[in-house]
């Protein structure tokens, strides 16, 4: 019996609005709505570079559009 969970991960560019953890920033998707977007230890290079403002490509799984993963940063336009 096949499960109704999407296993099928979203890759889209978010724009960072502020930190507010070590490891966690707030954050809005391309269609306005806010998400927590993470840093995961393997990036962890990154949190020096992001601050409000930054555009950042995120990995958000398609049944929770709260919670996203931080992959890059991605060059200013």
């Amino acid at each position: 019996m096949g499960s109704s969970y999407p296993s099928e991960f979203i890759d889209c560019a978010c724009t960072i609005r502020e930190r507010f953890a070590p490891t966690a920033f707030h954050a809005e998707l391309p269609n306005g709505k806010p998400t927590v977007a993470f840093v995961q230890r393997r990036e962890a290079h990154l949190l020096d570079a992001i601050r409000p403002g930054s555009r950042v490509r995120c990995t958000i799984n398609p049944a929770d559009f709260d919670r996203a993963r931080i992959k890059e940063i991605l060059p200013s336009t």
